[in-house]
């Protein structure tokens, strides 16, 4: 009785976030962060190539942008373990922690979200990302169970855009 009664509890949520009335995420209209949104290949200004490791660490573990860039991250697992790559403030990787593990409790795994991808074993995904007019410190991370308490986060610098002098 139960059982039968914890699958009707799961398959409940699971039509309530299917249906948008029980988000697990918190994010803006339009997919727009504070840090910025989901960029376009066209518009893409460079390319940073990432290494996930089993070793719970991202290679490299820090890079610079500018504000208003739009990044091209091509992400490739080296590993043998899943990874994530996810983009956000302090505030937005902690709700995301928080949300995997709702997720891994039920027995779910992450999908592509717009500020982020799953990483299979020796798979590469791409993440093009345009950054807020907004300097600071943000971070990539993955949220894998223990991941992100184990250290698997990488620093992104934002720095000022680079005015030009007109004279």
């Amino acid at each position: 009785m139960e059982m039968k009664r914890n699958r009707t509890v799961c398959a409940g949520i699971a039509v309530l976030m299917i249906a948008g009335l029980f988000p697990l995420h918190a994010h803006a209209k339009a997919d727009v962060f504070s840090f910025g949104h989901p960029g376009t290949a066209a518009k893409a200004d460079r390319t940073i190539r990432i290494a996930a490791l089993d070793t719970l660490r991202f290679v490299p573990s820090v890079v610079k942008v500018r504000e208003g860039e739009t990044v091209r991250f091509v992400v490739t697992n080296k590993g043998k373990l899943m990874h994530e790559f996810v983009l956000g403030d302090k505030r937005e990787q902690m709700a995301h922690e928080a949300e995997m593990k709702r997720m891994a409790a039920m027995g779910m795994t992450m999908g592509r979200d717009p500020n982020g991808v799953p990483l299979a074993p020796g798979k590469t995904q791409t993440l093009i990302w345009t950054f807020a007019d907004k300097p600071g410190t943000l971070y990539y991370a993955c949220h894998e169970p223990g991941h992100y308490a184990g250290g698997m986060v990488g620093t992104i610098l934002v720095e000022p855009a680079a005015h030009t002098s007109k004279g």
